[in-house]
This record gives C-alpha cells, structure tokens and sequence, in this order.
C-alpha cells in the first residue's frame, strides 16, 4: 500500500523553473554596473549622446534588485512610460546583459528572444513558430506592447496575440520582458481584468519618468503629432 506522506512529498519536490531566469548568485551592485554599462553601450550604439539622469540609474537599480531578489516570487518585467524615455533601450541592454551572463552559463534559460507586438500576428500564423516562441525557454520580449490590433484573424479565428502569449507564459512560470506606452487602466481596456490580473501578478512593473530623450539628443526633431 502506498503511504500517503510519500505521495505528499512527491508533489513536495514537483521543480519550478521561475528561478532558472534569475540571477540569484550574482550581487545586486554587479549586476547594475552591468545593465547601466550595456545601456551607456546601446546609446552610443546609436550615434547617440549618454545622457545621465537620476531617474535611468533608479530604473536600472530597480531591475537589478528584481533580478536578484530570491524573495520576490514575480518572475516577468514590464517596462512602463512614455516615448523615448528609454524603455527599449534598457530592454536591450538587459537582453546584452543576460546574453552575456548565459555564455559564462551563469543562466540555465536560453538566450533572450524579442519580438515586437506588432509582428506577433504573423509568428501566431505558423503554429511551428509560434509554439516556439511560446515556450521560449528564456527571458522572452515583447517591444512595444499595445501598438498591435486588439484582435487578429487567423485562419478565420479571432485572436489576441499578445492577451494570449501573456496567459500561456504566465501560467507555464516563464519569464517575459515587456515594454508599453501603456498605463495600467489603458492595459486592463484593452486586453481585459484577466490579462491585467495576470500582469499584476507575475511581473515588475517598472515606470520610467517623463523625459523624452529622443528630443534632448535631437533638439532640432519636428514633433509631427504636434501641429
């Protein structure tokens, strides 16, 4: 007869994966040293003037805390606020950063893979792909979340690419990096009180403060929204 307290500890040791995307055994100051580093790097990357400001260094700390806290059980970054503020440019350099530290295999997960929200409709329409990208074993990004239609057609089905990709990954505890010009009640409109559930749930929500840093490089640059 099987006892019961051996099958207790069986579902005991059930493995959860949350933890091969972070970086519990390096020190939070490394790794901020390292996402501000790649940040400066991407900038420059650009032809691009680094500017310092308080508000990149709090934003970096903060991913740098996140990354490294066993505590926090969350396991997905949502990167927040308005145009060229430097939420891209901060997901590219977590993605250098991570892609470095996995060649040392100080990660378990893959390298990171990004796609941007709008392009998702075409993966979802080859279910080889897609499946992939859906169990991307590694920090999964979506640049520019909201910017896509609320919903797509594929092969006749209504769909919601990204609603759909957040729930699955949410559900599997696999890790996703997002960046959006979208507010939280904007999130909750336009994929519904169960997706932002899950976003409020499962993901650091890190807000990047109103400096538009496209302009300050670019002072010249014609705002065409403004006429």
């Amino acid at each position: 007869m099987i006892e019961l307290e051996d099958l207790k500890q069986q579902l005991r040791a059930v493995p959860t994966s949350v933890n091969n995307f972070k970086l519990l055994n390096i020190r939070t100051q490394y790794v901020y040293e390292l996402l501000m580093e790649a940040y400066i790097a991407e900038v420059k990357s650009r032809g691009h003037v680094f500017i310092h400001t308080q508000m990149i260094e709090s934003t970096l700390m903060e991913m740098a805390r996140f990354m490294t806290d066993p505590k926090d059980c969350r396991f997905s970054i949502m990167l927040c606020g308005i145009v060229g503020n430097g939420k891209s440019t901060a997901h590219k350099a977590f993605n250098r950063v991570i892609t470095l530290l996995h060649s040392y295999k100080l990660l378990v997960a893959k390298d990171p893979l990004t796609l941007n929200a709008k392009m998702l409709q075409l993966t979802a329409a080859e279910p080889a792909k897609w499946e992939e990208v859906l169990n991307w074993y590694g920090w999964l990004g979506i640049e520019d979340m909201g910017s896509e239609p609320c919903e797509s057609k594929i092969y006749g089905r209504t769909v919601s690419c990204v609603a759909d990709l957040l729930e699955y990954r949410y559900d599997k505890c696999k890790s996703t990096i997002v960046t959006t010009n979208l507010t939280s009640s904007e999130i909750r409109e336009k994929y519904g009180i169960r997706a932002s559930d899950r976003v409020n749930d499962s993901m650091k929500v890190i807000i990047f403060g109103d400096i538009d840093f496209r302009k300050l490089n670019n002072p010249d640059r014609k705002d065409h929204n403004n006429k």
